[in-house]
């Protein structure tokens, strides 16, 4: 549930990111479907993950899906340093991952 609530949200920030304004009703709309999804989403994971380590995951994990899908859609520059610092961000959700489930 984690992990959704993190996609949803990349997609939430993909419609912001597309909407040419609050006139915009059908990409808002989008968005916020999405933002809804992700809310209760990430509340049901409350239900077996402390939310300390919730936040971390779930900040890391929407944020390297966010950096995945603006190259893709926006052709934003990916360089070296950005991708070491991305590999640096899914060690630490793979070390937190480890730690909560000691």
């Amino acid at each position: 549930m984690l992990i959704l609530s993190a996609v949803m949200e990349s997609f939430w920030n993909m419609a912001l990111k597309k909407s040419t304004g609050l006139t915009d009703w059908l990409v808002n709309s989008i968005g916020i479907t999405f933002l809804i999804i992700g809310i209760f989403s990430f509340k049901k994971s409350l239900d077996s993950i402390s939310l300390s380590i919730a936040i971390v995951v779930w900040s890391g994990v929407s944020l390297l899906f966010t950096i995945g899908l603006d190259v893709i859609f926006f052709k934003t520059k990916f360089d070296l340093l950005t991708g070491a610092f991305m590999f640096a961000c899914i060690v630490s959700i793979i070390g937190l991952h480890y730690a909560a489930n000691r």
